[in-house]
């Protein structure tokens, strides 16, 4: 191996590692907003977002992370002031692909959730939830940091776990999103046989 070979080999070597590192760094980032939904540390989660991030939840579409800020604030209803609202919004299966030059990447994630809401029925009475999404989402590299640059979160059920996804494929949502956009809600849910398009190709065929 000559110097030349020796050379392009480090490079590629360098370019490997640091893909390795940012496809961490964007595992971490997606599950740390995993976990600060789970604890209503609506703030911290906003953060992971980029100034102009976008986010659209079924057809509730927030533009800037002042929106998406304010909307995730608003979660809070006054029956959870002050206890600890059960919403275990867990990020599983992660593929993640980062560009050549390493600044953008996207990443796709499937959502399970268990929580509790109230939802009147009876009145004063917590129910228990369990819902399921796909996530395809893109992030972007400021100064050295991976920001959440596009979430397109796909709901495939969202349910009483007393009438279960198959009786009850979504819920009337208990918050005002503030959207700054509401766009016409497909049906993306299980029933409607939509399955959500990955943003890359079969890692073995290539198609």
């Amino acid at each position: 191996m000559n110097s030349k070979e020796l050379e392009k080999k480090i490079v590629n070597l360098e370019k490997e590692v640091r893909t390795l590192k940012d496809i961490e760094e964007i595992n971490t980032l997606q599950r740390a907003y995993g976990y600060y939904m789970d604890n209503l540390a609506y703030d911290d989660a906003a953060d992971l977002f980029a100034e102009d991030g976008h986010a659209e939840f079924g057809f509730t579409v927030l533009e800037g992370q002042d929106k998406i800020r304010a909307s995730f604030r608003n979660m809070t209803k006054k029956p959870f002031e002050g206890t600890k609202k059960l919403f275990l919004h867990m990020q599983l299966q992660g593929v993640v692909h980062v560009d050549d030059v390493g600044q953008t990447a996207k990443g796709r994630w499937q959502m399970l959730c268990l929580s509790v809401d109230y939802l009147g029925k009876p009145p004063g009475e917590l129910t228990p939830i369990i819902s399921h999404g796909v996530y395809e989402n893109a992030y972007s590299k400021e100064n050295g940091i991976w920001k959440i640059k596009r979430m397109i979160f796909n709901s495939s059920f969202h349910s009483t776990l007393y009438d279960g996804w198959v009786k009850t494929t979504s819920l009337e949502r208990t918050y005002d999103a503030q959207p700054d956009v509401t766009q016409e809600a497909v049906d993306r849910t299980w029933r409607s046989g939509y399955k959500v398009p990955c943003h890359y190709k079969n890692p073995v065929t290539g198609k």
